[in-house]
């Protein structure tokens, strides 16, 4: 049932939500989560890590921070865009890579035990959508910049030829609504006992 709540959020984000209620489902479907398994560690912080990270980036569109003036330029209005998508992403990458040792230094710091820390599969699969979330962003920098050429002090005759390269532009918030759909589904299946397992010692095993 899980899944296909997140196979449904994907035609819905595409068709009737617009990027802002994208992520007011994802914080609310994280938020959930986090406060069900609030008792499992690796969940918590999971969760802790996903919500403060998304709310940042929702806050930098929905308050127009870093915003270039109205005369800027579309090339470098798009690039903002694709800047922040990117260091968001990349932001939130790093933290779930590192979640286990972020973990055990905060339980550390506060007294606590530490063996139920561990790199679990849901880490993995998180870490794995995060990686396609950043080449998206990397594509959509490169073609916006290569489609501008003629903005970058290339000469025209040369710029035009790539004019035409706008394939991620038209696509980039449909092929990102399935991959917030492919992370609600990560998210989601930190409820399952596979994705709480230790992702190191399963892989030994096979």
């Amino acid at each position: 049932m899980k899944y296909l709540l997140a196979l449904l959020f994907i035609p819905f984000s595409i068709f009737y939500f617009n990027s802002q209620l994208d992520q007011v489902v994802m914080l609310t479907a994280i938020a959930i989560v986090g406060l069900v398994y609030f008792s499992d560690t690796n969940i918590r912080h999971i969760c802790i890590l996903l919500f403060v990270t998304h709310l940042l980036g929702f806050s930098f569109f929905h308050f127009e921070l870093f915003a270039l003036s109205d005369e800027s330029i579309q090339v470098w209005k798009n690039n903002r865009i694709y800047l922040i998508h990117f260091l968001t992403d990349v932001v939130m990458f790093l933290l779930i890579a590192t979640r286990p040792i972020l973990s055990r230094n905060w339980l550390t710091r506060k007294g606590k035990e530490t063996k139920e820390v561990l790199m679990t599969n849901a880490d993995m699969a998180l870490m794995t959508v995060f990686l396609l979330f950043i080449c998206i962003d990397l594509l959509a920098m490169a073609e916006n910049l290569i489609r501008n050429l003629e903005y970058l002090g290339v000469n025209e005759e040369f710029a035009k030829q790539f004019w035409g390269w706008d394939w991620v532009f038209y696509n980039y918030s449909s092929i990102k609504s399935i991959l917030l759909g492919l992370e609600l589904a990560a998210v989601l299946s930190i409820t399952t006992k596979m994705a709480r397992q230790n992702f190191t010692r399963r892989k030994a095993a096979a």
